[in-house]
């Protein structure tokens, strides 16, 4: 069984909420502020996105081998001066909430 690791960034913007975990358009869980999780997956080939309401992230495609650690690091995208934007994100930029990005390749346990 391969694992899927996401690191999620502390940051103000929605700190005291959680992102929701979709994996193959399935939640199999939820990620807060500052937490790294680890989510068993099958290999082969899958999707993933953090939602958050109605709002979320990109959706990344990736592919996994037994006993492989697929890393992603998550972040809301309102930081700084982007925290004003905000309301632009929620009413038109849905997916662009979160950003997901993929850490590394592949790193065998």
């Amino acid at each position: 069984m391969a694992t899927l690791r996401i690191v999620r960034d502390s940051g103000y913007a929605d700190r005291i909420r959680a992102y929701a975990v979709v994996i193959d358009s399935k939640r199999v869980g939820e990620i807060r502020n500052g937490e790294v999780k680890d989510f068993p997956i099958s290999a082969g080939e899958h999707n993933l996105c953090l939602k958050i309401d109605w709002c979320g992230s990109n959706t990344v495609h990736f592919a996994a081998s037994e006993e492989d650690v697929i890393t992603f690091s998550a972040q809301s995208n309102l930081r700084g001066s982007r925290l004003a934007g905000g309301l632009w994100c929620a009413l038109f930029a849905w997916n662009s909430w979160i950003t997901l990005t993929q850490l590394d390749n592949l790193i065998s346990r």
